[in-house]
């Protein structure tokens, strides 16, 4: 038999889905930036450049487009080719096309299930039954089962609103651009730390991260309904919120490296390589 706080957890993912739809058809008032419902594929006549920068450039470029130029590409391939997940563009110089609201809420739910997003449920699940931290479900095995399970609908729920939903309506651009190999290291960690304050917007500024603070905060808001009610009250559901920024800081310094680490252990070639 479901218990109730197992009932209400499966209610609050349903409820999460049910706002995400609500709100697409506000989100997709916005002016598309791209006709191609493929993501990542580059639509004609426009592209954004990724120079070897934090920064990048966007541009209208059909015609006017310079084919000796480093970042000019005459006939563009999947941006997530070579990607850990699909909100990863890994390699400096890449061009990547601007995502519409289909884009962005397609990406988002592949994103929310897959072997990435998994490893991150367990490693918040066993760094929480190490700690002995929130949820405190205690330490026995069966503890750490509810706590990959809260972990799971914790980081299902913050990508589903911050990537879906509010980076549809802030018209932020919710993927992880990489800096790459060419810069210090301390640079780049740097920089991936701070991407859950810093972003882009869909046509390449920077901005604050809207999308992922108010994400993160609605996914935290909704612990109240399936964590033990001792984690409940104001002060935990502000911790959850900053635990949340902190993982998905971690998540960034990991797509920044990860590349790096697979090409050393010999795991994936460099680019251009056969």
């Amino acid at each position: 038999m479901i218990s109730t706080r197992n009932r209400n957890s499966f209610n609050c993912l349903f409820a999460t889905l049910a706002l995400l739809i609500a709100a697409i058809p506000f989100a997709a008032a916005q002016a598309p930036l791209a006709s191609n419902p493929v993501a990542g594929i580059i639509s004609a006549g426009t592209r954004l450049d990724i120079p070897d920068s934090p920064g990048f450039l966007f541009s209208r470029s059909s015609s006017s487009a310079d084919p000796d130029s480093a970042s000019f590409d005459p006939a563009p391939k999947p941006v997530f080719k070579h990607a850990p997940h699909l909100h990863t563009i890994v390699w400096p110089g890449q061009i990547a096309g601007p995502m519409t609201v289909h884009n962005k809420v397609a990406a988002g739910l592949k994103n929310s299930v897959s072997l990435f997003s998994a490893t991150g449920w367990f490693v918040a699940a066993g760094w929480e039954q190490l700690t002995d931290g929130s949820p405190n479900y205690g330490t026995d095995s069966g503890a750490f089962g509810q706590r990959l399970g809260a972990a799971a609908i914790r980081g299902t729920s913050n990508s589903l609103f911050s990537r879906c939903l509010f980076a549809s309506i802030f018209h932020e651009d919710p993927r992880y651009f990489v800096m790459g190999s060419g810069h210090p290291f301390l640079k780049r960690l740097v920089y991936a730390g701070t991407r859950p304050i810093i972003t882009r917007t869909d046509s390449g500024h920077s901005t604050p991260n809207f999308a992922l603070f108010a994400g993160n905060a609605a996914g935290s808001a909704l612990t109240v309904t399936y964590y033990p009610a001792q984690n409940t009250t104001f002060s935990e559901v502000a911790k959850t919120f900053g635990g949340s920024l902190g993982g998905s800081a971690l998540g960034f310094v990991a797509d920044e490296f990860i590349v790096d680490a697979l090409v050393d252990l010999h795991l994936m070639k460099k680019q251009g390589q056969p």
